[in-house]
């Protein structure tokens, strides 16, 4: 059974779906449990037929015996294996297992700002003792929860995220999808796709883009998803008097589509694991600037598939979103280079081989 806060779009939730999806059925009885929500993922691993369960909620407050819940769960489906992911889940899940005696515990990571909140990571240093693994989606992370959450290093260990390459192996009629967005200026367009939230950095694009429009003035900024910073960039983009140049569309179900608008995906993020959006650029042939935080590295080679800058500096970004749009070479070496690399080591076939060979408690095989 995975367990996670809930099915919304985002990069740990799409690691629960391409688990499902690449899993070996014939060996495992896959099964996911959602604390929180269902979200717009649910639908798609239904039609897998794999059953999708939202713990009862609480009317108010927190539900501090969600973790009775989990175990009455687990032994109604005599679940031998969990694999949670993230906080919540990690502590409920490996409570309720312990309670119901499941065999089995691992546990992912899928990044955060370290040091965390002292009671979170406690709590997780302390149901470690319990599982038989802990991995981080990229070496950065799996050294953090060593260092911070005092994780034994024997416990820890590193599965790079994996995406279905086969859904951004597409063509696309550009100006259908140039329409059907409302883009009307006929400059580059360049993009991003993650939750509005400080994390992303997504303020610094903004203050990179008048530089930006000053080279390109039609360029466009399409920026997809939602979060609690939605009103605050929006109010940014109209104070910098780039409103006509920057274009926020929501939460989005069709990014391999986008990435094949894009001319150049941009990433400002402050802080990273090893992010799916990354990965799903590379595996669309779509170039990328990134900034060189967490496991970004793991990803994008400088020069080689993309390239990587230091975060918090939107004159430096300005000037290499810049670059790369005016080196069509550059650009189209950076989607081959990456779309090659994605094939060799991020395919999600590649991260859930690792996987069920933890849920199998096999021995580690570095690939």
């Amino acid at each position: 059974m995975q367990i996670t806060h809930d099915l919304a779009i985002g990069g740990l939730q799409q690691v629960v779906v391409n688990i499902c999806k690449t899993i070996n059925r014939d060996i495992f009885d896959v099964s996911v449990l959602c604390l929180r929500d269902l979200g717009e993922f649910t639908p798609e691993i239904e039609k897998m037929g794999i059953q999708v369960r939202l713990l009862p909620q609480k009317k108010k407050g927190a539900d501090y015996f969600a973790f009775l819940k989990v175990a009455k769960i687990l032994r109604d489906q005599k679940v031998d294996i969990i694999h949670t992911h993230n906080t919540q889940p990690f502590i409920d899940g490996t409570m309720g297992a312990l309670l119901a005696g499941v065999k089995t515990i691992i546990h992912t990571d899928h990044s955060r700002e370290y040091p965390d909140k002292r009671r979170y990571m406690f709590a997780e240093w302390l149901m470690s003792h319990f599982v038989y693994r802990v991995v981080g989606v990229s070496e950065h992370t799996s050294k953090e929860l060593i260092k911070y959450e005092k994780i034994s290093p024997t416990k820890v260990m590193t599965i790079m995220n994996g995406i279905d390459g086969s859904k951004f192996d597409i063509r696309i009629d550009k100006k259908r999808k140039k329409k059907e967005l409302g883009i009307s200026n006929g400059g580059p367009i360049i993009g991003i796709g993650v939750r509005l939230t400080n994390q992303k950095g997504i303020t610094y694009l903004l203050k990179a883009m008048p530089q930006i429009v000053e080279r390109y003035p039609d360029i466009t900024l399409v920026i997809a998803g939602e979060g609690d910073l939605e009103d605050r960039l929006k109010k940014e983009a109209r104070d910098l008097g780039i409103e006509r140049n920057v274009l926020f569309i929501g939460p989005r179900l069709d990014m391999p589509e986008l990435l094949k608008l894009f001319d150049l995906y941009v990433l400002p993020s402050l802080w990273e694991g090893l992010p799916m959006v990354l990965l799903e650029a590379m595996a669309a042939g779509c170039p990328v600037v990134a900034t060189k935080v967490g496991g970004n590295y793991m990803a994008i080679q400088h020069g080689e598939n993309g390239s990587l800058i230091e975060p918090k500096n939107p004159a430096l970004l300005a000037s290499e979103v810049i670059r790369v749009l005016g080196n069509e070479e550059l650009r189209m070496n950076y989607a081959r280079n990456g779309i090659e690399l994605f094939k060799k080591k991020f395919s999600a076939e590649v991260m859930t081989q690792q996987y069920q060979r933890l849920y199998l408690r096999e021995p580690h095989r570095e690939v």
